[in-house]
């Protein structure tokens, strides 16, 4: 099933979420950008240079965009250091081992740079289902895809662990999503 309308106005409340965090002219990588990285199209007047990875993804160019195909669970195809800004929006939820992605983001993050990351509530599991139903959400948007969920402790300290040092945590969409951001 294709995204639908929903899908996509939920996508948007997201990166209006995690656009306040991006610094003027920033290198963005967007960790499981999906087919039409849309997120660094929705931000563009931020970023001077934007990679987006996905399994989903042909490796190549996306308009600005440079896009890589690669399994965000496995060593990316990046150099160290290179990113201002790593974004993971609505992905966490759907790593069953997350530490091995963190621990990548934070490798291609410049010291000082950010992970952006966000997540839902797990309230919004039987809203999901509902909508599903429905079919008025996509089958990536299906409860069933995600992981169990971590307290917002255990998600920084999780991160902590991996070796990011501030934190910043704030909810959106009325309780119902997660943003975490955590500086290298």
């Amino acid at each position: 099933m294709p995204y639908t309308e929903i899908d996509h106005f939920i996508a948007k409340m997201r990166f209006r979420a995690a656009y306040p965090y991006l610094g003027a002219g920033s290198r963005v990588c967007d960790l499981g950008c999906g087919l039409e990285m849309a997120f660094l199209d929705f931000a563009e007047d931020k970023i001077a240079r934007g990679v987006g990875i996905d399994d989903q993804v042909e490796s190549g160019t996306h308009g600005r965009w440079q896009r890589i195909h690669a399994d965000l669970r496995g060593r990316l195809p990046l150099n160290e250091a290179q990113f201002d800004h790593v974004v993971m929006l609505a992905v966490f939820e759907h790593l069953a081992e997350p530490e091995s992605v963190l621990r990548e983001a934070f490798r291609i993050l410049a010291p000082g740079g950010s992970l952006i990351m966000t997540w839902p509530a797990a309230m919004v599991d039987p809203i999901l289902n509902v909508l599903h139903t429905l079919h008025l959400v996509s089958d990536e948007m299906e409860s069933d895809e995600h992981q169990k969920r971590m307290p917002v402790t255990e998600v920084q300290r999780l991160l902590e662990h991996v070796g990011f040092r501030e934190f910043h945590h704030e909810k959106f969409e009325l309780g119902l999503n997660n943003l975490m951001v955590a500086t290298r």
